[in-house]
């Protein structure tokens, strides 16, 4: 069972490192307990941002665990107690060219898409913030389970909105919006908030950029259930236990069904 943060003491797996246990990420800690994988974004003194070294250490563990047929789940977090994740880092937002911003989109929605297509099923457990790309990162997994604490958005067009809108921290401008066009959620929140929720729904919360409370995320289903702060790291590790108690394969082939909408027709051959 993991301890309060949802980590487990043993049994920790980090990419190369796997068998000698150590952490060889700056970004995320990657531990595994009883075929659970407990996937922390580990910048909590930053909300958990992402930055590049984030994006490539996820994609490097979500290599590792794909075909690890010690894993049968894995459960995303954020440390600390004030966010999930806050989203893209502003250090490196503002430091990026013309060029760069188009190349940040896709290696987002890369990253994110590689968790998407995980073979086993994937929790995304949001306590505190979940908004902009962490909200983003959120919708990439099978199914978010929210703590009463959270607070969740694609907020990114409030960055350029007038007053009393727009956010204290883009006060003397946005750096994500270009000189001439447009800016929109740029790692998958466009497509998945309305595969999750509708497109109705979903627009409403874009063209806002309202950022909601776990019940009302729950009420439009963005969220699957929502836990009490005081027992979220408690379910969720039973939640993980019992998921990760069935058969990998089977796993496997209900994702893979449900995902891409096909029929079970014809029984195992054997």
């Amino acid at each position: 069972m993991p301890d309060e943060n949802g980590l487990s003491e043993e049994n920790a797996l980090s990419g190369e490192n796997a068998v000698s246990g150590e952490n060889a990420y700056e970004t995320v800690d990657l531990r595994i307990e009883e075929r659970v994988a407990w996937l922390t974004l580990n910048r909590p003194e930053k909300l958990n941002a992402l930055t590049p070294t984030t994006m490539t250490e996820l994609r490097d563990i979500f290599r590792s665990i794909d075909d690890d047929e010690d894993v049968c789940v894995v459960v995303l977090r954020g440390a600390g107690e004030r966010a999930f994740c806050a989203g893209m880092d502003l250090a490196w937002s503002e430091k990026l060219t013309p060029r760069e911003r188009i190349e940040q989109g896709r290696l987002g929605e890369k990253t994110f898409a590689m968790m998407e297509r995980l073979s086993v099923p994937v929790i995304a457990a949001v306590h505190g913030y979940a908004v902009g790309g962490g909200l983003e990162l959120a919708l990439a997994a099978d199914f978010i389970i929210a703590s009463s604490d959270a607070k969740m958005g694609l907020v990114e067009i409030t960055l350029s909105a007038r007053p009393p809108f727009r956010p204290k921290m883009t006060e003397d401008g946005d750096p994500d919006q270009p000189e001439f066009g447009g800016s929109a959620p740029g790692w998958g929140g466009v497509k998945r908030l309305p595969d999750r929720i509708g497109k109705a729904r979903a627009k409403e919360l874009l063209f806002t950029g309202a950022r909601i409370d776990a019940d009302r995320a729950l009420q439009l289903g963005l969220v699957n259930d929502v836990y009490p702060a005081d027992e979220f790291d408690k379910r969720i590790g039973e939640l993980a236990e019992r998921i990760a108690a069935m058969n990998r394969y089977n796993l496997r082939l209900v994702k893979e069904l449900v995902t891409y909408g096909y029929d079970w027709i014809e029984p195992h051959p054997s």
